[in-house]
């Protein structure tokens, strides 16, 4: 009998352990009692189960306070959030002249109207890249890379050397009818004409006939043909006009993802250019 008292208690134990303080309530085995109690081993197991209902307690309380304490840090969490949007809002508007569409906008007022048409095409431009490049360096930093990468991306997406830049002014000018086609094809890489010792040997630009030029002094007057312009190099003037195409392309497309595509292309083709001069 008393054995199976030892293994009754030590099973109680066990589960009130494991389950939870309702098992200290619903236990169906036999209580100790009167002499039994004096018993050392009934007694060490009495203190064992004292001391494991007091760790269960520590621990429930323990449990209870880190809840308490996380559901505070939530709350405080969310204010904070609240609070930075409102002030956020409250700053943009107080700065909202100072955007950068907004003071550019304040500066191509002051221009002739005629001319803001191609204004507006150029800071479109380049603020679809920096928008580009900034998702890049977001889209790095959120996958756990490191800030030199994210940068890396960002110079990617952003950078415009000359070529770039060349190139995008004169097909908005073209666009705009600010300049002409053909003439513009004179320009050399450097987007600089041709450079003559002799003005009277330099070829006249934009000319549709033959012509011939002059040169007089007071005793005579010597009739010079006309200078025939060398073509540029086929290779490079391909290419050149498929970067403005894709230059075109990327300010009227609204597609993110297209747009990546077109900065890759654009770059690979300058990289092109740039190893052909």
């Amino acid at each position: 009998m008393t054995k199976l008292l030892y293994a009754s208690i030590i099973a109680s134990v066990i589960v009130m352990s494991v389950f939870s303080t309702n098992a200290f309530a619903q236990s169906d085995f036999k209580k100790i009692e009167g002499d039994e109690l004096l018993n050392p081993i009934s007694q060490d197991i009495l203190a064992k189960i004292e001391f494991s209902k007091k760790q269960f307690q520590q621990a429930k309380e323990t449990e209870n306070k880190r809840t308490a304490q996380q559901k505070l840090i939530d709350e405080q969490r969310k204010i904070s959030q609240e609070s930075l949007k409102q002030e956020i809002k409250r700053m943009e508007k107080s700065y909202e002249e100072f955007t950068p569409r907004n003071a550019f906008a304040k500066y191509v007022s002051n221009l002739n109207a005629t001319n803001h048409g191609i204004f507006w095409d150029q800071f479109d431009y380049l603020q679809v890249k920096v928008s580009l490049a900034r998702d890049a360096r977001d889209s790095v930093l959120k996958q756990g890379g490191t800030f030199s990468d994210a940068m890396k991306q960002y110079v990617q997406f952003a950078k415009m050397p000359k070529i770039e830049m060349q190139n995008i002014v004169r097909e908005l000018n073209i666009k705009h009818n600010l300049a002409q086609e053909d003439i513009q094809s004179n320009f050399d890489m450097n987007g600089k004409l041709p450079r003559y010792e002799n003005d009277l040997a330099a070829p006249c630009y934009g000319c549709t006939a033959k012509i011939s030029k002059v040169q007089v002094d007071s005793n005579q007057s010597v009739p010079i043909s006309r200078t025939v312009l060398e073509p540029k190099p086929l290779q490079i003037t391909d290419l050149k006009e498929s970067l403005s195409d894709l230059q075109k392309e990327f300010l009227e497309s609204r597609n993110i993802i297209e747009q990546k595509k077109m900065v890759f292309e654009m770059n690979e083709i300058i990289k092109q250019i740039q190893d052909l001069k």
